[in-house]
This record gives structure tokens, C-alpha cells and sequence, in this order.
């Protein structure tokens, strides 16, 4: 019975540690409360991140699925009809991501958050 006492007063004790963590960052207005919530999502296996909100500008790395992002603001640029889809948005959100701070088109993100026009 001891163990067993043991074993979940250290489980508590984690699971405490972990909240106040998670709440300092909320409380501090930073870091963990920005924490990447969306992330890529498409139907080819990732995303570019541009240089531009438009599919001609260069890209500073690609993203495959499930990357988090942190999205930073909007931008209605360039027009985008992606395949197999009935959607088609001019909207961009810039993103920060691993591979930098850059563009990716609206359809390629997942979770979106409110973020303000750029």
C-alpha cells in the first residue's frame, strides 16, 4: 500500500509542477502561451513557407504535415484554388515556424487562431 501512496503522491506532485508551468507562462504573457497551437495540414504532405503571401515568391523552407506554427497575423493577397477542393481564399497568415517567419496560404493551416490583419 505504500508503494502505491507513493507512486501517486509523485504523480500528483508532477501534475502540479506541470499546471504551474503551463500557468506561469499564461500569467507572464509569453513564451508557453504562445506556444505553436496550429500547425500544417495538406492534402500533398506539407507546405512552403514564402518569402511573400504569394505562390511565386521563394520559399525559406518547406513544412511537412503536423508542423506547429505560431501565427502571427493575416494578409488578402494573392488568390489560391487549391485541387480537389471547393475552397479558394486570398487569405495568407504569416507564420512563425522552424524553418523562419514567413507566409503560408490559409487552405495549408489547421487550428487557426484569431490572429490581427498584418
Amino acid at each position: 500500500m505504500r508503494r502505491f501512496t507513493d507512486s501517486l503522491r509523485n504523480r500528483t506532485a508532477l501534475a502540479a509542477a506541470a499546471a504551474g508551468l503551463a500557468l506561469t507562462g499564461v500569467l507572464a504573457g509569453g513564451g508557453a502561451a504562445e506556444a505553436a497551437v496550429s500547425y500544417i495540414w495538406s492534402n500533398s504532405g506539407g507546405a512552403n513557407v514564402r518569402s511573400c503571401a504569394n505562390t511565386g515568391c521563394g520559399s525559406y523552407g518547406y513544412l511537412g504535415n503536423g508542423t506547429g506554427v505560431s501565427m502571427k497575423c493575416r494578409l488578402d493577397s494573392q488568390w489560391v484554388y487549391p485541387p480537389s477542393s471547393n475552397y479558394a481564399s486570398n487569405r495568407w497568415f504569416r507564420v512563425a515556424s522552424p524553418v523562419g517567419t514567413g507566409y503560408v496560404h490559409s487552405s495549408l493551416v489547421a487550428a487557426q487562431t484569431s490572429v490581427p490583419h498584418c
